[in-house]
């Protein structure tokens, strides 16, 4: 008997399936509390350099009428009377009465600060000083985090889910571990590490840390996910795989919530994180994975999850269910068949591309929030309604009108409003961002609803002899995307002027458009059945 079959006997989402599924599906909402924590520990508030002959400079506004003439002479050149930039560069003092310094005009950089507190409290940023020449430094942080989701993809998701082009990399111990395991592995580091970064004094630490974070997020999210709907029958794995994501969302709005009312960042951290200890107990409540255990022919441990799942569903199970090929193994080939076939080769490449994007627009316009003006907790609130409504909409409309059309209009729509942002900057004159707040969040709607199609979408394009193997290779582009993408956020700290915040809108919206297009040419897979061979896949038709 195979275990699909084992799958309807139990039926497709009977209660302990829903059960489980939901007890997999919270420490997902760890893994958006923590991505979208950065917004708010790695802040950059309004910043001016302090005046050096002021002891008592500790606030961003004027505190009376001298301190502000005392903050326009330092920023103001005494011999044209024009003001320059005074969030890193300060004129020269030379002597004058303790009441009116005098200033030359020369300008030199400041090597301390003083905050507008009112957004963010204190930061990383103003406690580190990360501004100025050492503004990057946030960037580098944000870019560690997201270079730990794509080594903890290698090191910590079981080599089954991630296929053979990485399973050389693993160690026999990887190899041997269950998916429960690797689960209590990533969520013994998931609490460290969260918990640890509230403690951290310098970039080394706070980066490794982040690092080890984002590891932990993936190997936390994958481990859980698989086993939690590996025994969902396949009429409700669309909408299983759909709604998990909608726990991240609810992540990022319980730590908006928690960030408006704890404006300091190592409070933030650990009240973010000292629940992740909770998840430990998951080891008394995470069954191991069926088709793991009988993988490695540990059949009676498999019986006994079966057994009770079916007792939890009322139903009844046969008593000799582990007979022949349980796993329907099909021939695995190797990923470089593909490049045999020019039509397999376009293709991939446009999936690929497509998940590159569609990662780099999730990350990309999440970071880069706080970059558009206006409340950022207002921002991420209806960013966050605008998640939910991309999700529902793949629920609503997938299986209604096509893979295809559905993942070229969500990214040419996402794309168009992201790159539209520039007409209020060009005609608004500052009174329309309001405007490019609502094109932003709008367009980051759409890009959540590509990576829903994506997923689906490519799983059905590849055949099956190479599926797992070309998946594993999407999910190495997505994570290289999600790298780079602080650095795309970033661009709005390096240009300067009303045009810094959209630039990586325009950036994110070109390339979303470009994905569009180029997904054209994919053949529609509503309603087909699986390829199963190199050929199969060949023979689709756009």
């Amino acid at each position: 008997m195979k275990v699909e079959d084992i799958v309807k006997l139990l039926g497709d989402f009977g209660p302990y399936q829903k059960r489980l599924y939901f007890l997999l599906c919270i420490p997902t909402v760890s893994i958006g509390i923590q991505t979208i924590m950065t917004v708010f520990t790695l802040g950059v508030p309004n910043h001016r350099c302090s005046l050096p002959d002021w002891d008592n400079d500790t606030t961003y506004a004027a505190q009376g009428k001298s301190h502000a003439l005392a903050i326009n002479a330092a920023f103001t050149s005494p011999i044209n009377r024009t003001q320059h930039d005074s969030s890193c560069f300060i004129y020269d003092q030379k002597n004058g009465t303790d009441d009116e310094p005098l200033y030359t005009n020369t300008t030199r950089t400041c090597d301390s600060w003083v905050y507008d507190m009112q957004q963010f409290g204190t930061t990383v940023v103003t406690e580190f000083g990360w501004v100025c020449d050492r503004k990057m430094a946030k960037s580098h942080a944000q870019m560690l985090l997201m270079l730990g989701f794509l080594l903890g993809s290698v090191v910590l998701v079981a080599p089954s889910d991630l296929a053979t082009l990485i399973t050389l990399l693993y160690s026999p111990f990887m190899c041997s571990a269950g998916r429960k395991m690797m689960f209590m592995v990533s969520v013994t580091l998931h609490a460290v590490s969260t918990i640890s970064a509230a403690f951290v004094s310098s970039f080394t630490s706070l980066g490794l840390i982040y690092c080890m974070i984002g590891m932990s997020c993936i190997g936390v999210w994958s481990n859980s996910f698989v086993v939690g709907v590996e025994l969902v029958g396949p009429s409700n794995r669309i909408w299983t795989g759909i709604i998990v994501e909608m726990f991240w969302t609810a992540g990022s709005v319980i730590v908006t919530v928690i960030a408006y009312f704890v404006r300091n960042w190592r409070h933030l951290q650990l009240i973010g994180s000292v629940p992740t200890l909770l998840f430990l107990a998951y080891y008394w409540l995470m069954p191991e994975s069926p088709r793991w255990l009988i993988s490695k022919q540990r059949f009676e441990e498999a019986d006994i999850i079966f057994r009770h799942a079916a007792k939890v569903n009322k139903t009844t199970l046969p008593c000799n269910m582990f007979s022949g090929d349980m796993l329907d193994k099909k021939r695995e080939e190797p990923l470089w068949r593909l490049f045999k076939r020019p039509v397999l080769v376009i293709r991939s490449f446009v999936l690929f591309f497509n998940w590159f994007v569609a990662s780099i627009g999730f990350y990309g316009l999440g970071l880069n929030v706080a970059n558009l003006g206006g409340s950022v907790y207002t921002n991420l609130f209806i960013a966050a309604l605008t998640e939910v409504a991309g999700h529902a909409s793949c629920l609503l409309l997938l299986n209604r009108i096509g893979r295809k059309i559905f993942l070229c209009t969500v990214m040419i729509l996402g794309g168009s409003c992201c790159t539209a942002t520039i007409l209020p900057v060009l005609y608004g004159n500052g009174s329309l961002n309001w405007l490019t707040i609502a094109l932003a969040l709008i367009g980051q709607g759409f890009v959540v609803a590509s990576f829903d199609i994506i997923w689906l979408y490519s799983s059905e394009l590849f055949p099956t002899v190479i599926r797992s193997s070309a998946l594993a290779a999407a999910n190495i582009f997505a994570r290289v995307g999600g790298t780079i993408s602080p650095y795309i956020a970033s661009m709005a700290l390096v240009i300067p002027g009303d045009f810094g915040p959209i630039v990586p809108l325009i950036m994110i919206g070109t390339a979303m458009i470009a994905a569009g297009l180029a997904a054209m040419v994919l053949p529609e897979t509503l309603n087909h059945p699986l390829p199963d061979t190199t050929e199969e896949a060949c023979q689709m038709q756009r």
